[in-house]
């Protein structure tokens, strides 16, 4: 059965800013804004890179990073011209099997000789191996060096196999984690001065213990007006799936009271992003909170879903996709928004997209439209900072929180304290070393 169903069409990409103090560095292509502009923040000289690797393929990761130093044909004059820094490469570790225990062996080894200081990220040449598996390579050796504050950069054999834009995403990967900010919106959200993106993963350690039934964590990524991520809350603790709303409770708390630290401003138009629709009990919680923290605010409440059995097509189209940036109202809080169809920024398209189902509701009568919504969660799309290309699905405020989740539910119990540790969590807190 076919329906039609009315809709809208964001008219124009946002542009992107590539300098904190020059309001004309504006394009809105991550590759020409960085080629011409550089990056956003200029403040970082040099990237202290460690390496771990196999002895077969040692020559081959240093090889990468000499080349995104000294430049090629796809990012001519390196990390100098479009990152303002140089990268050292400060020392190595061999990997003599690609098993589990010789990645965290290496790990390990890194946590017990170096201090924070000495190294800014840990390039780590692994096996492609599944992330739905909590034992590997990836997630031992990335759990163990960010329990002690190291950020670090998975490489494959698949990263040597398409070098000419691995080159760009890998150095936009290292300079972020390394504490640089590459790119935000040109344009400040409207109505917004704090945007909370919320996730929670079930704990496997906690699921396979005698008796302790499945739990989950909770966590959030923060953003500003201008989409730029400042920082990640997670809490220390599980909770039974039917109390998400006290997960959710102490979150937006915790993220607040350190937005206002951050920014000294108390925000007073906030907007939480969310991979389920919001309960009763959710949105009360939340707005207790917030009116304890701050007195008066407004609230936008933001599920943001994937997973539904809706499906748009466009005859207009070669393919019959719809467009990026093109949606259709269900009703008046919500719309299906297309973020990976056919655009003017790529000449290539991800197959059939998939829309994100979006609803929205407030805690005040006109404080957001749902046209105002879509048009926040299709800038979001623009500000993944593990890649250049501008065919992004999900908002960076899911995005990363679902790169959190998928991480903290394979470390264990011990490394996740370690990471929320006061001392190691203000390192990590100003990077986004989960992506």
């Amino acid at each position: 059965m076919s329906y039609f169903l009315s809709g809208k069409k964001i008219e124009n990409e946002p542009n992107l800013l590539f300098d904190k103090f020059d309001t004309s560095a504006v394009n809105p292509e991550v590759y020409w804004g960085l080629r011409r502009f550089g990056p956003y923040e200029k403040n970082i000289t040099t990237i202290k890179v460690f390496i771990i690797s196999t002895k077969t393929r040692l020559e081959n990761v240093t090889s990468l990073l000499k080349d995104l130093q000294g430049g090629v044909s796809i990012i001519p004059g390196g990390m100098p011209k479009f990152f303002h820094c140089n990268l050292d490469i400060v020392g190595h570790k061999i990997v003599n099997t690609m098993t589990v225990q010789d990645y965290e062996a290496a790990a390990n080894y890194v946590n017990s000789q170096y201090q924070n200081k000495d190294i800014d990220l840990v390039l780590v040449y692994i096996p492609k191996t599944s992330r739905y598996f909590a034992q590997t390579p990836y997630y031992r050796a990335k759990g163990i060096l960010a329990s002690r504050g190291f950020c670090s950069q998975m490489i494959t054999d698949s990263t040597f196999s398409n070098l000419k834009w691995a080159y760009l995403n890998l150095a936009i990967a290292i300079f972020t984690k390394a504490g640089g900010i590459p790119w935000v919106l040109e344009s400040a959200m409207p109505k917004t001065d704090m945007i909370i993106g919320i996730a929670v993963s079930e704990r496997l350690s906690i699921k396979e213990s005698k008796g302790g039934g499945t739990k989950f964590l909770g966590y959030a990524n923060i953003f500003d007006n201008n989409g730029r991520w400042m920082f990640f809350e997670g809490l220390d603790k599980s909770f039974e799936k039917c109390k998400n709303y006290e997960a959710v409770k102490e979150i937006v708390t915790n993220a607040i009271q350190k937005f206002k630290h951050e920014k000294n401003i108390d925000p007073k138009n906030i907007s939480i992003h969310y991979y389920k629709k919001f309960g009763r009990v959710e949105r009360k919680a939340v707005t207790d909170v917030t009116q304890n923290v701050l007195g008066d605010c407004n609230i936008s409440f933001i599920s943001i879903n994937d997973h539904h059995p809706f499906r748009l097509y466009d005859k207009t189209t070669s393919d019959g996709s719809f467009r990026r940036g093109y949606y259709v109202y269900l009703n008046r809080s919500q719309v299906l928004l297309s973020t990976t169809g056919e655009t003017s920024l790529a000449g290539r398209r991800m197959g059939t997209p998939r829309l994100l189902h979006i609803t929205f509701s407030s805690n005040v009568q006109d404080f957001f439209n749902i046209d105002e919504i879509a048009e926040q969660v299709f800038s979001l799309t623009r500000l993944d900072w593990a890649t250049a290309t501008p065919l992004v699905r999900e908002p960076v405020t899911l995005q990363f929180s679902r790169e959190i989740a998928e991480l903290t539910s394979a470390v264990t119990e011990q490394e996740w304290s370690s990471i929320l540790d006061p001392s190691i969590n203000t390192i990590l807190n100003s990077r986004p070393w989960f992506i």
